[in-house]
């Protein structure tokens, strides 16, 4: 189980690129974290293995949108 600290930085790192899919889609934050977190890139964001949260939010963000044009 990831430690306090790195949940903090994939929360961190949701957030923001939850802002920026919002930003970019003109919906509110709130609409787009729920629709964004029953995402694999969600799981993804969460899973200390694959290491997506150390590429920053831009990376996150771009992942969902793949995910979410197939």
């Amino acid at each position: 189980m990831p430690s306090e600290k790195t949940l903090f930085a994939m929360d961190i790192n949701t957030l923001l690129a939850v802002e920026q899919l919002a930003k970019e889609k003109g919906k509110s934050p709130e609409s787009v974290l729920l629709d964004f977190m029953e995402s694999n890139t969600a799981k993804m964001a969460y899973d200390d293995a694959t290491k997506l949260w150390w590429d920053g939010p831009a990376s996150t963000a771009e992942c969902y949108k793949e995910e979410v044009e197939k």
